[in-house]
Order: C-alpha cells, then structure tokens, then sequence
C-alpha cells in the first residue's frame, strides 16, 4: 500500500496586531502623502504628474520650464505643442493637457483677451527669433481670449503652398469664433512682399465667407513688426469682400 503523504501546514493568518497596524499605516501614509504634495514647487508636481511620485532629472527640468510659463500659454500649447516645443512624451503630454483640461474646468479662466495687435505679439516672440519662415495660427473664442497657436507652415509664404484650408481647418476644428495669422521674416525687415499681401487678401476673404474673422495678419522681424489690421484700417465687422 502507498504510504498516504504528508499533509501541508494550512497557511497561517497573520496575527491580529499585525492587521490592526498595517490599517492604522495606510492613512498615516495618506496624510504624510499630502503634506508632501503640499510642500513641493509647482515644477515639482509637473515633475511628478510626468513622471510618478520620484520624476528623473529631465522631468524636473521640463517641470521648471512649464512652471514658468502663465498658466493660459500653457494651456494653449495642447498636447501637440507639449511634445513638439517642449520634448514630452505623447502619452505623458497626454496626461498634462487632461489635467490642465480639469484645472481650467475648475477654476476661473485667466486666458487673456487679444485686442490689439501688441498683444498678439506677446505670444510670438519665440517667432521672432526663428531661422526659418513659420506661418501661425493663433486661434480665439468669442471675447477673442485664447484657444491654442499653431505652427500651420515652415517655409516662404506663397499663395501656391499656403491654402486657406491650412490656417482656417485647424481653426474650425477647435471652435475657434476668429483668427489671427502670423509669420515672420528671418531677415529682420517686417516689410511684406507682394506675396504676403495676395496670401492676406485670399486668407481674409476665405474667413468671412466661413463667418470666421482673420482679425490681423501679423509679420513679425528682428527689426520691428508690420501689422495690415493697423496699416489698412481693418475693423472686426469690415471683411473682405
């Protein structure tokens, strides 16, 4: 006959103090948890949305950069802007744009009203300084605050490359209510070409006939700035025909 084999221990429960103190730690931890939250910078806790609760040393960094910036240009950069200005990854730009997304669901927005064009130029000095032509969108709700800028186009502007559909899709569909277009011109001479002026004129026309105002179109140079809305008188309700 087989002899019958051992019977294994029965696992055994842990003792009750053991359970008793491991309750009592996790809401101590929990507490500690918050004052550490509560203690650290605002490019700490960027960091740590990126990265976890212990961010790598270029998260930190990334923290600090976006930490800087006012909260409105933050939120304009999307999830695009993140990866494309700032290096984040798409899944942790991702992760920042839906938390900024509560934040301003949240909280009263702070998103500045452009109503001039010296306004628009606070939000293109990275423009100025470009080597190469960029054309941007720069996208407005219904009191003309702040939805996103884009980067629609990199080289010359040409009525040939640049479509209406490239400046006014974008604009469409993000819901933007008007728009303001910017270039620059590495040169440092804002004066615009014969090119600028026939794209401003088919840019302009195509936005009213979508009840979508191009508000200016703005060139921006080391030298200065050339802006048709102040050159030529436009007036919101005035478009092309």
């Amino acid at each position: 006959m087989p002899l019958p084999l051992p019977a294994l221990p029965a696992p055994t429960a842990a003792p009750a103090a053991e359970r008793a103190t491991a309750r009592r730690r996790r809401p101590q931890l929990a507490v500690l948890a918050d004052r550490d939250l509560a203690s650290r910078s605002e490019a700490e806790l960027i960091a740590q949305v990126l990265g976890g609760p212990e961010p790598a040393a270029e998260l930190l960094r990334c923290g600090t950069t976006l930490s800087r910036l006012p909260f409105w240009r933050r939120r304009a950069l999307g999830v695009a802007g993140l990866i494309r200005d700032h290096g984040v990854a798409p899944e942790r730009a991702v992760r920042l744009a839906a938390l900024w997304e509560l934040a301003e669901r949240w909280y009263p927005d702070d998103r500045p009203s452009i109503g001039s064009p010296r306004d628009a130029l606070l939000l293109l000095g990275d423009l100025r300084s470009a080597r190469t032509e960029r054309i941007v969108a720069i996208l407005l709700d219904a009191r003309h605050r702040l939805l996103r800028q884009e980067v629609v186009a990199v080289g010359s502007i040409n009525a040939s490359r640049l479509a209406p559909r490239d400046v006014l899709a974008p604009a469409l569909a993000h819901g933007a209510a008007a728009v303001i277009m910017a270039h620059n011109h590495p040169s440092g001479d804002p004066t615009p070409s014969r090119a600028d002026r026939h794209v401003t004129a088919v840019m302009r026309e195509a936005a009213a006939l979508l009840g979508m105002p191009l508000l200016d179109h703005i060139i921006v140079a080391r030298d200065g700035h050339h802006s048709f809305r102040e050159s030529e008188g436009w007036s919101d309700d005035a478009q092309a025909s």
